[in-house]
């Protein structure tokens, strides 16, 4: 564990996390907008048939092709670049060498991203003939995901702050 944090305390991965990032959000403005309707990935709330219904048919035949090729190649990319970044502020953030450990959340987080990719990518691959549980499935992955990305911004920027507290109140101390 100890290269990986290691990695995430340098300023270069939080460097080259932050322009993938970015690139990737780039990428998926232009997916959405080829799409002509947002991707369920974004759906916070979850979906049921009649939601993937509706988006599947606004993205067509074409779309979904599209989209389900973003899946597998933007849609992984990204995971590892926010992840990457996250678990650089966290690190980097970290008050004691123990919550340096807290780098399990981003990690965490990736992990269930693209196990929601997998599960939209069936969905797209074997539309019209998916289920209910198909996309239960799918949409509870998105939820579990969209909680723990906001657990992960709690944690990554709440080391930051406490770190600046620290920081500042050991300055004005001098």
């Amino acid at each position: 564990m100890e290269p990986l944090l290691k990695f995430y305390a340098s300023r270069w991965a939080l460097l080259f996390s932050l322009i993938a990032m970015i690139a990737c959000s780039l990428g998926f403005n232009e997916l959405q907008m080829r799409l002509g309707a947002d991707i369920i990935d974004v759906l916070r709330g979850g979906y049921d048939a009649d939601t993937v219904q509706e988006r599947f048919l606004i993205y067509g035949e074409a779309g979904r092709a599209l989209y389900a090729r973003a899946t597998l190649s933007l849609d992984v990319f990204y995971p590892f670049a926010y992840s990457t970044f996250f678990a650089c502020l966290i690190v980097m953030g970290a008050v004691s060498p123990r919550a340096r450990y807290l780098v399990i959340i981003p990690i965490a987080v990736a992990l269930l991203d693209l196990g929601e990719n997998i599960s939209i990518y069936m969905l797209l691959t074997n539309f019209p003939d998916i289920s209910d549980a198909q996309i239960a499935r799918a949409s509870t992955l998105t939820v579990a995901k969209w909680w723990a990305v906001v657990l992960m911004l709690v944690v990554a920027f709440g080391q930051l702050f406490v770190r600046l507290t620290m920081l500042t109140i050991g300055q004005l101390r001098r």
